[in-house]
């Protein structure tokens, strides 16, 4: 088995029983179009615009081809950073080496019309998790797609192979012009939306309000790139011991789920009718409180008690009342 997927070189191709249903699309290249290919240049079967479209990082980076083991040229176009469920995307493309001698006689399965061509699945040692999606440009000559699932759910293994191959298609003989293009959805970071955009963070608790819990006053703060956010901090007064600072973060393009810090099981609360959710453990002196606006923009209280757990939450649950009397409406 020479078969290389997403991930890793020399995998196995293992059998999918033979399925022969094509979905979508036509089946072949155009008549009388056929591949006049004279080097395997897979790192042209993407433009910029493409790339930027489905959400991967451009230029893509070449791997050779490595003849005596039978690997075609391969690029690999790495997710973008931030993306919350981006994979990376291979494209490869043989040069004098078939898609029989590669994929080592192993049937065919989930079959896709796409760009002009029929794409074949094939699945790899690695399990479900990786797609594969090939098709034959003439008998010494194939191209492969691979990407992987985002996450857990397998089925989304190949929804991004799928989202690549009209544009990849476009640039090879007897392709179809490429459709407008889609990225998977989490294929791209977040873009920031909804109120709290244009909040500043430190207006959210106003100085007067601030006074009675004996903290200095406040300074803005900003996150990380991995960590997109917004925030303002108060500086506690007693040292290395009692209250912890106070951190307030905006998130504007994260969602809940995403948001980092947030250990055990939510309670949830209510407060002036809308609905917090405080994180807090028994055996933490840390106590967060998260405030969601839209599903991908949240208010974060963020402090404690470095002497006594028990007293974690006694900040959040007198400042929540004051943060949602400052929003703005939503």
């Amino acid at each position: 088995m020479r078969y290389r997927n997403s991930l890793a070189i020399g995998l196995a191709v293992l059998t999918l029983g033979g399925c022969t249903s094509v979905i979508g699309g036509t089946a072949s290249p155009v008549p009388g179009q056929g591949p006049v290919i004279t080097k395997a240049e897979p790192c042209k079967l993407l433009s910029q615009e493409q790339a930027e479209a489905i959400g991967v990082t451009f230029p893509g980076k070449e791997r050779p081809a490595d003849k005596a083991r039978k690997i075609p040229g391969t690029c690999r176009y790495p997710e973008l950073d931030d993306a919350p469920d981006g994979v990376a995307l291979e494209v490869s493309q043989s040069f004098d080496l078939s898609l029989v001698d590669y994929v080592s006689g192993a049937l065919p399965g989930e079959k896709f019309g796409i760009g002009g061509f029929t794409w074949t699945r094939y699945a790899s040692i690695f399990g479900p998790s990786h797609c594969s999606l090939m098709t034959e440009l003439d008998p010494k000559t194939f191209v492969e797609i691979t990407s992987q699932a985002p996450g857990e759910d397998v089925t989304k293994a190949c929804d991004l192979a799928k989202a690549a191959a009209p544009a990849v298609a476009s640039h090879l003989p007897g392709g179809q012009p490429s459709p407008p293009l889609t990225a998977p959805p989490g294929q791209k970071p977040i873009e920031a939306s909804g109120p709290l955009v244009t909040v500043d963070p430190c207006s959210l608790l106003k100085p007067d309000q601030v006074t009675p819990f004996n903290l200095q006053a406040a300074r803005p703060m900003n996150g990380s790139g991995r960590d997109p956010k917004n925030g303002c901090q108060w500086d506690d007064n007693d040292g290395d011991e009692g209250k912890k600072a106070l951190d307030l973060w905006l998130y504007t393009a994260t969602k809940l789920e995403d948001v980092p810090g947030l250990d055990g099981t939510p309670v949830e609360q209510m407060v002036a009718g809308k609905k917090w959710f405080v994180y807090s453990s028994p055996d933490s002196p840390i106590c967060v409180a998260m405030l969601p606006v839209t599903e991908t923009s949240s208010v974060k209280v963020d402090t404690g008690d470095l002497s006594d757990n028990a007293k974690a939450c006694e900040i959040p649950q007198a400042v929540m009342p004051l943060v949602t009397g400052n929003m703005p409406a939503f």
